[in-house]
């Protein structure tokens, strides 16, 4: 398997496809990540570059080739891959309409779980959806990655990309099977509990991923007391201070977007009635991470390429220590690789904020 990284930061849409696709010659796949305002233009114009070759892709910031913008066109081909891809219609209500023809995709690359992945992207609704694709994926024990439309300007839809056109209230997905080696997926939390216990989420509204309680306690007035930071400060300090829900013995990182003037807390990864919240801390992220690499390098054979999805918030606290040149250059150093930037991650059956999750192909 081959993967290719192109980048532009060209003003001018057609310059930057033609910059970004420079040296690309054969691909199955096609991912674009582009910036809101030239992604509908960009996806039309490398689709009719490419016109044989599936795409899918979205809007929002992105790292490629150690370099992180929120302006600059990626686009990515993958080579030596079988691919299948589709769209899953309203996510908000219906996804299940589209469940037939995403397992009948899946079906016809005659998948297996050791070589096989399921790469998507959404505009929202991202439990919904993960509830119901994973009804198919877990019975054929394939492993999912996937990231939410982001930065799109205050009133405007979220996108993504889909054979050169864009769609709103939809899901982009591609099946890949790596046709020279496995596919491995990764995740790297590097939050730990404020202190050892748990709160309760006594008052949520799933929908809206909106947490009104934790304790019997308006939420932020138990973030507050346990961390010192003031209401107005509280978003600022999501990078440091995210919630944690609970799952077993796993942790699963939640991040709030706002507080309105009462401090509801309105979160990127919905809470549930009687879960268990915890406040979490930075852990030793250098360590944590060093152990990703050693763990990427222990588990796969000679790395081609790797495709991530990254958070804004861990970036600036690793920009603050003076720690991201150095993050993004060890990712680099074992293989091409390239992210999307995203405040929601999905990894297998988890949405999930603050997360760096990264299928790497061999």
């Amino acid at each position: 398997m081959r993967g290719f990284v192109g980048t532009s930061n060209a003003s001018d849409i057609e310059s930057a496809i033609s910059e970004a696709t420079s040296g690309l010659r054969n691909a199955d796949l096609l991912i674009l990540l582009a910036p809101y305002e030239k992604a509908s233009q960009a996806a039309v114009l490398l689709s009719e570059r490419y016109p044989s070759v599936p795409m899918i892709g979205t809007c929002g910031a992105s790292i490629a080739k150690s370099s992180i913008s929120d302006d600059q066109l990626v686009v990515i081909g993958f080579a030596g891959v079988t691919v299948s891809c589709g769209l899953i219609d309203d996510v908000r209500t219906s996804p299940i309409t589209s469940i037939k023809s995403f397992e009948d995709n899946l079906k016809s690359i005659s998948p297996d779980s050791s070589n096989t992945i399921c790469m998507e992207f959404v505009t929202g609704s991202e439990e919904k959806v993960m509830t119901t694709i994973n009804s198919v994926l877990s019975r054929y024990d394939i492993s999912l990655l996937g990231g939410s439309s982001d930065n799109v300007p205050l009133g405007e839809k979220h996108i993504v990309i889909y054979n050169g056109k864009t769609y709103n209230r939809s899901c982009v997905y591609a099946f890949i099977r790596n046709n020279a080696g496995k596919i491995k997926l990764f995740s790297e939390n590097i939050y730990e509990p404020f202190s050892s216990k748990p709160h309760m989420a006594t008052l949520v509204d799933t929908n809206t991923k909106t947490l009104f309680q934790l304790d019997d306690i308006p939420a932020y007035e138990v973030y507050s007391e346990e961390t010192g930071c003031d209401k107005d400060s509280i978003i600022d300090n999501m990078a440091k201070n995210p919630l944690g829900r609970a799952i077993g013995d796993d942790i699963y990182i939640t991040a709030t977007k706002s507080l309105d003037m009462n401090g509801v807390m309105f979160n990127y990864k919905a809470l549930y009635e009687n879960d268990r919240v915890y406040i979490m801390k930075p852990g030793d992220y250098r360590d944590i991470h060093a152990n990703t690499i050693q763990a990427i390098q222990n588990e796969t054979n000679r790395v081609s390429f790797i495709f991530g999805l990254e958070d804004a918030n861990r970036l600036k606290l690793f920009a603050d220590d003076e720690y991201l040149s150095e993050y993004t250059d060890s990712l680099s150093a074992l293989g091409s690789f390239a992210a999307l930037i995203t405040k929601s991650q999905q990894c297998n059956r988890q949405n999930c904020n603050q997360t760096l999750v990264c299928a790497v192909f061999e």
